[in-house]
């Protein structure tokens, strides 16, 4: 029997390929509509889960290894390592094909480290979902167990404007560099206050590093550190920092959105949706896995699930279902 699942396979599909759009194109991405979003965009995390949601969109995937080849640099390689081991977003072998696709440049040549310690698919496969590659594949993707056309890049994508706050990670990298720093004030310009543990783990640094940094901020008197109980606590004052914000009237930060879970979720998901045998699962054992994946704890979020507006635990069957699906819409939104 079709079950609740079966039923919202290609949506999910579509409504994952909608948000790969809206973020891309925020950043500088040719070729659709931009929209206006109040929150940051995580380039490192959408990078990662841009490796299976593009596989449903062929010229999107192309889009974005255009977009890599004009901004590569911009990207920091060590986060997105780190965050790729922790949270296992990317489907590997397509991040290796991407780092060496991307290495060829000698300006992108840092990407070669995408390949380390990664083997090959044993049998290749087609890339793109429902698009055979024809002509003679691409040796590079091929070599990594991808079967693919030629990448077509037009060389029309731009740097993320800096006068949209959803690409303020970049103003930020722009000003204080690629690596943790600016990424660190960025957190605290979103946020009234946090602790280095919880700093890091958001962000995907080591804790020690995030706790160096900070230290180093303060120094400049521009960051405050105060006591929360036992723990040392670091904040900004906004008002120094106004000048960034050049998109709204009365000046205003943008939200900070934890795309690292969001999209360890759905990855998660897209596991059990895209499973062959799917149709044989009865309703019963589909919820069981659905609430396996809707677990915050399995991705070191417990303190931010709540937000996530969670299925009842009394709930079983399709009624957890219908409510996990929408928990995805919520998470792809």
């Amino acid at each position: 029997m079709e079950t609740s699942l079966t039923k919202y396979r290609d949506r999910f599909h579509k409504l994952a390929v909608s948000v790969l759009w809206r973020q891309w194109s925020a950043l500088g991405v040719s070729g659709y509509a931009r929209t206006e979003d109040d929150r940051v965009i995580d380039p490192e995390a959408l990078l990662l889960f841009s490796t299976w949601a593009a596989r449903y969109d062929s010229r999107l995937f192309d889009e974005i290894l255009d977009w890599l080849r004009q901004n590569g640099e911009w990207i920091n390689i060590q986060r997105l390592s780190r965050l790729q081991k922790q949270f296992k977003i990317a489907e590997p072998t397509i991040l290796a094909a991407i780092g060496d696709f991307l290495s060829q440049q000698s300006e992108h040549r840092k990407w070669k480290s995408l390949t380390r310690k990664v083997h090959p698919l044993a049998e290749p496969c087609a890339l793109f979902i429902d698009l055979p590659a024809y002509g003679k594949p691409d040796e590079i993707f091929l070599r990594w167990g991808w079967r693919r056309n030629p990448p077509q890049t037009r060389g029309m994508s731009q740097f993320p404007p800096v006068n949209v706050c959803s690409s303020f990670l970049f103003k930020l990298r722009a000003l204080f560099g690629t690596q943790s720093r600016a990424d660190i004030i960025g957190w605290l310009l979103t946020h009234e206050s946090g602790h280095p543990a919880a700093i890091a783990r958001e962000l995907g640094y080591f804790p020690r590093s995030v706790q160096l940094v900070l230290n180093d901020l303060a120094q400049s008197g521009h960051i405050q550190t105060m006591r929360v109980g036992r723990e040392k606590h670091f904040a900004v004052r906004h008002d120094e920092w106004r000048y960034l914000i050049t998109w709204s009237e009365p000046p205003k930060f943008p939200e900070w959105e934890d795309w690292t879970g969001r999209f360890a979720i759905l990855r998660r998901a897209a596991g059990l949706i895209d499973r062959p045998d799917l149709d044989q699962l009865s309703a019963e054992v589909q919820a069981i896995e659905m609430r396996k994946i809707l677990d915050p704890a399995a991705y070191g979020r417990t303190e931010s699930g709540r937000l996530l507006g969670l299925p009842k635990n009394e709930l079983k069957g399709d009624d957890y279902l219908v409510a996990g699906v929408n928990v995805l819409n919520h998470l792809l939104s």
